[in-house]
């Protein structure tokens, strides 16, 4: 959530004449599209999220953002649901569906800048974003390494070509907390939450045509917040590995101390069904010693189960490069 204090305004000087120049074209251009595709109805969404990426951001944006539409999944086993637009990072993969005929992917939480939702009007399908956040605000990033630049959280965006008219009412519904940043393109307004980077932030409501440069400056930081993290591949597909580090780390290593596994779980936004499959597999590559349970012949959803690392547990975290915090 935002502070109460209003964020200052960012175009009271004109700015470089020459940029805000370009960008009323964009914002023109930008309008017309949406106009155009209005009498196509069935096409409407696909064609304007298509002229927000042709016309404005891979126009502006450097060459190492991509652009696409999407899933996002985290290495909890969350989904995000279709995205309008996943715009990555790329320094890591990004799956592409061979039968797809759609250019849809599946994109690690790790490797994507933000996402945004795009509509024709933010105020009559603010609900469709509500929806939509629900998943999104699930997924957690944990990064491998991470200098504490980039937020856990996937960053959301609202760009509605209509909405509201005014940058106040703007402002009140981003304190739901639904979303990071909305953009209304149609009367250039624009206004984001930089307290999701963990370092302060020059924030700022931003109107005319310079609203398309505010989304700029918010997507070019938290891109470039990436550039200091990295992550093993190899824990999607051994996501237990990432949680014995974790435990190891908690009880520094001491194989005396004991934890309550679904306690530990239920911090890192594990489901209890994923997290039973992890308790099985740590106890299977005795990594884990179960001290108690509810059920002694059987591990259940849901139960108290008391475990101890083992040294071999501490063994073979030492020699993972994969320093994770305890956040």
């Amino acid at each position: 959530m935002l502070n109460d204090e209003k964020s200052i305004e960012m175009t009271i000087y004109e700015g470089n004449k020459y940029i805000l120049g370009r960008l009323q074209g964009i914002q023109m251009m930008l309008m017309a599209a949406h106009k155009g595709s209005a009498i196509a109805s069935n096409n409407t969404k696909g064609k304007e999220r298509e002229s927000f990426i042709n016309l404005f951001l891979s126009n502006i944006l450097p060459p190492h953002f991509r652009f696409g539409s999407g899933e996002i999944t985290d290495l909890s086993g969350n989904l995000s649901g279709q995205l309008d637009i996943v715009i990555e990072y790329p320094l890591l993969p990004s799956i592409q569906v061979p039968t797809s005929s759609a250019e849809t992917r599946l994109y690690l939480a790790e490797g994507v800048a933000a996402a945004i939702e795009v509509k024709s009007d933010l105020i009559g399908q603010w609900q469709q974003v509500k929806q939509t956040s629900e998943k999104v605000k699930q997924l957690r990033r944990r990064f491998s390494a991470s200098r504490g630049l980039a937020p856990n959280s996937v960053p959301l965006f609202a760009v509605g070509y209509t909405g509201w008219k005014s940058i106040d009412v703007v402002w009140q519904h981003l304190q739901e907390g639904i979303v990071d940043g909305i953009l209304i393109i149609e009367d250039g307004l624009f206004i984001w939450n930089p307290t999701i980077l963990p370092v302060t932030q020059l924030s700022g409501t931003v109107t005319g045509a310079w609203a398309l440069w505010g989304l700029v400056v918010a997507l070019h930081r938290l891109g470039t917040s990436l550039q200091s993290t990295s992550l093993d591949l190899a824990l999607y597909a051994r996501p237990d590995w990432m949680i014995i580090k974790k435990i190891c780390n908690r009880l520094n290593d001491d194989k005396s101390v004991e934890v309550n596994f679904y306690d530990f779980i239920d911090e890192e936004g594990i489901d209890t069904e994923e997290g039973e499959k992890i308790l099985k597999s740590l106890k299977t590559e005795g990594f884990i010693e179960i001290i108690t349970s509810e059920d002694s012949e059987e591990i259940k959803l849901n139960s108290v189960v008391n475990i101890k690392i083992t040294h071999e547990a501490i063994k073979f975290t030492q020699n993972m490069n994969t320093p994770f915090e305890l956040t």
